[in-house]
């Protein structure tokens, strides 16, 4: 009888060791998982930023579009306003609202890498959980067979 519940404890701290390397395993899934909820919520303020400055951008287009072509343009330069040529100030905003919607296009990408990644991690963090329960459960039928063996 010694000899028999000496495997079975040396069983149940091998399952323990078990438990702790997916314990283990189950937080670094979180951690990551975590880190990439993170990141893509920097990613949304960024593209929200890039989508106001692009709106605002645009309109300003529309708005040197409506000039008539003598029209003095300024452009505010910290506290001064200075001359600029209709042409010139058109050709920098078409300029600028390249670059942002180029940014705002890397950013969709990396959106949407960040979705694929948290939803690899969510699901690697189902499939350890799963193990766990799993795991917990064949421990508790060997605890409640132990006393059968035992009498």
């Amino acid at each position: 009888i010694s000899r028999a519940t000496d495997q079975e404890r040396g069983g149940l701290e091998r399952d323990s060791g078990m438990a702790s390397g997916l314990q283990q395993r189950l937080e670094t899934e979180a951690k990551a998982f975590q880190a990439a909820q993170k990141e893509h919520t920097k990613m949304v303020n960024t593209h929200a930023k890039l989508t106001g400055q692009y709106n605002e951008n645009d309109m300003v287009l529309k708005e040197l579009n409506l000039v008539e072509e003598d029209a003095k343009v300024y452009k505010l330069i910290g506290p001064v306003l200075l001359n600029q040529d209709l042409d010139e100030a058109r050709t920098n905003v078409e300029k600028r609202l390249q670059y942002i919607g180029d940014e705002i296009k890397r950013t969709n990408t990396h959106m949407t890498e960040l979705d694929k990644r948290m939803e690899e991690k969510r699901s690697k963090i189902m499939q350890l959980q799963q193990q766990g329960q799993e795991a917990a459960q064949k421990r508790a039928a060997q605890q409640a067979q132990q006393p059968q063996a035992a009498a």
